[in-house]
């Protein structure tokens, strides 16, 4: 379906709770020198050129902060392959936002902070991602030196004083290396594991359903996360919560709550991170300066009005059991 813009400008749906939305994820660029297997985003995503425009980063950093949203997260693609990356993030510091980087370790990533195209005092943390501990599983699922790129990366990070954060995406061929993976981390000086569910949506939808954990193996992997107590008291493990148990009920939901807000490099805006893959679940967007509702009554808007007065799960997920917001995380305990 192809996308347009219309409709009226809203700051905000006035159902909104105060305060509930906190980050700002802008895709900046669909240029990546990736191919990740489990991908949320589309093949077409990375073929069509897309690239967001300085002023539009602007107008986005500008209505984040009239919202009270401290901070802004770059990514892509690879969000350091955008010609003027370095600008947006030097621009979004000066506005006083704290700057997220989401990067593979992309050597562009590397060489702009090296040279100072990139001051590392701009960068309010950086997450890079890696799975594994093991070169041969992370380059099969991601790509030929995808583990090199990701670990000369944290090193730089660690040499610039950035705080950092590693993401997981847990395909089962990384589950058992996981713990050696935790204890990595910790020793680098990482400020959180971020644990994923490997994506089956996009190019994901293509993933090998041997590789994707079962409801038992994430459940498993999930209560180890919340029963871990951490020997520093910066660092913390994370993680999706996936499956509801019998007796939980949906702790939150994005598409109900506004806790999120992702942002295409063509304007398109998702609360839901489970639907960027499909163009026509797009019911905001962000042009002008302001966010307009677009489809009041398809796409995530219908989800939002329709399904969610009666859900007790995720209604994007339903088909997989009693399914957990993706951004319903549990977490390791701090040392006391």
């Amino acid at each position: 379906m192809a996308h347009s813009v219309t409709g009226a400008a809203v700051d905000m749906p006035p159902d909104l709770p105060a305060g509930a939305l906190t980050s700002v994820d802008v895709y900046i660029s669909s240029q990546c020198n990736r191919r990740c297997t489990y991908c949320f985003l589309p093949a077409d995503f990375f073929t069509s050129g897309k690239r967001m425009s300085v002023e539009s980063f602007f107008d986005i950093v500008q209505w984040s902060k009239r919202q009270g949203v401290k901070e802004v997260t770059l990514l892509g693609g690879e969000p350091s392959l955008h010609p003027s990356f370095a600008a947006m993030v030097r621009m979004a510091s000066s506005q006083q936002m704290d700057v997220r980087v989401v990067t593979n370790g992309a050597r562009s990533f590397r060489r702009q902070l090296a040279d100072g195209t990139v001051p590392a005092a701009d960068l309010a943390r950086v997450a890079v991602s890696l799975d594994t501990l093991d070169p041969a599983v992370q380059d099969e699922f991601r790509g030929p030196g995808a583990w090199r790129d990701a670990m000369e990366t944290i090193d730089l990070l660690s040499e610039h004083s950035v705080v950092f954060d590693i993401n997981v995406t847990a395909v089962r061929p990384v589950l058992s290396g996981l713990d050696a993976l935790i204890e990595f981390a910790d020793d680098k000086g990482c400020r959180r594991v971020n644990i994923h569910w490997p994506s089956t949506i996009g190019i994901g939808t293509t993933l090998d359903p041997g590789a994707v954990p079962n409801r038992d193996e994430w459940q498993e992997l999930t209560r180890r996360v919340a029963g871990r107590t951490e020997r520093r008291p910066d660092f913390y493990v994370e993680i999706e919560r996936g499956y509801l148990a019998d007796d939980e009920q949906l702790a939150g939901c994005a598409l109900a709550d506004f806790s999120n807000l992702q942002i295409l490099p063509d304007g398109r805006a998702y609360r839901c991170g489970l639907l960027v893959d499909q163009e026509e679940m797009a019911s905001l967007a962000m042009t002008g300066g302001q966010l307009r509702l677009t489809s009041a009554a398809q796409g995530e808007e219908r989800l939002r009005t329709d399904w969610l007065s009666s859900c007790d799960s995720c209604p994007v997920m339903q088909a997989e059991g009693r399914r957990a917001c993706i951004y319903d995380k549990v977490s390791s305990q701090r040392p006391r």
